[in-house]
């Protein structure tokens, strides 16, 4: 992947990223490997991935979205 397309994701992760995580059960939204081996954007959630995928598309201006059941997150 090249510098510019991770740019590009950075950029629609600002986006997108704070009004996601105001969904309820969101916990991260960050830019990974997605299941299918691309880069795309992770949202972390707590549980219930379903209910959260009816307000998070499969992909946001050509980047997939991936919705991972992480659990709660906590800083140390």
């Amino acid at each position: 992947m090249k510098l510019e397309d991770i740019e590009r994701i950075k950029t629609i992760k600002q986006i997108y990223a704070k009004g996601w995580l105001a969904i309820e059960g969101v916990v991260a939204v960050g830019i990974g490997m997605t299941s299918s081996g691309g880069t795309g954007l992770i949202v972390s959630v707590k549980a219930d991935a379903a209910r959260i995928r009816e307000h998070i598309p499969n992909q946001i201006e050509d980047i997939p979205v991936e919705i991972q059941e992480t659990g709660e997150i906590k800083a140390l």
